[in-house]
């Protein structure tokens, strides 16, 4: 039984498989035409699918719940990312061989504590865990650098950015998968489901864009990216 998400996807998928198919016969084609002493001199036909329209049938199964604790679509909480910040400071201290005195953790944790309740939202507000790491590990820095901490001013910098970019990864592994909606899709299941009262009918309209790959030259270095057409 697959999730509604999944099974849209591999519809989308199978659009974008069936353009691909199109494309490398529109090549075969052309290689043809080229070939040809009547034929190289006239327009390659090539055929695209700018819109598709399809009117799926499906039955809604089952649709999970949401934990009673915690933020909706799987966010962590300001108490995990809290928790999940001094494991990154406690090991970008031990990495960069900093020690830390008592008073100056007692400092930490005050100013850190601090910070996470001005970032507080309601439950309904998704909260930014980019912007949490951010402002934790600016926090966590200035304290290391003020007053005669064991960091020199010159490197709050470095360690600002080191504590931002491990904090980012860890906050990013917290994130739990929202529930999901699953659904019947195929014709027996859907036959057996019952009256057609039962049935959820989707309308989807899919428009066509493509991407095609481009060079772009920075700081004398080549590399290839990925734009809209």
């Amino acid at each position: 039984m697959p999730n509604l998400g999944d099974y849209i996807g591999h519809l989308v998928s199978e659009i974008t498989i069936a353009r691909m198919q199109a494309d490398l016969e529109a090549i075969r084609i052309a290689e043809l035409y080229v070939n040809h002493p009547l034929l190289r001199s006239m327009p390659v036909p090539r055929f695209r699918i700018p819109k598709v329209e399809l009117d799926i049938p499906i039955v809604i199964k089952h649709m999970e719940e949401e934990p009673s604790e915690g933020l909706p679509k799987g966010a962590p909480t300001l108490v995990e990312m809290r928790r999940a910040f001094d494991n990154v400071l406690t090991k970008v201290l031990d990495e960069d061989k900093i020690r830390v005195t008592p008073e100056i953790k007692d400092r930490h944790k005050i100013e850190l504590d601090r910070r996470v309740v001005a970032l507080y939202q309601p439950r309904e507000v998704a909260i930014d865990t980019n912007r949490v790491a951010d402002e934790l590990s600016k926090t966590a820095s200035k304290t290391l650098a003020e007053s005669g901490g064991p960091v020199a001013p010159s490197r709050q910098p470095e360690l600002e950015k080191k504590l931002k970019e491990m904090a980012r990864r860890e906050f990013h592994k917290l994130r739990k998968a929202p529930p999901r909606l699953q659904v019947l899709v195929t014709s027996s299941e859907i036959r057996e489901a019952g009256p057609s009262e039962f049935l959820t009918n989707l309308h989807m309209s899919i428009t066509e864009e493509a991407f095609e790959w481009t060079i772009i030259e920075s700081e004398g270095v080549k590399r290839e990216r990925l734009v809209i057409e």
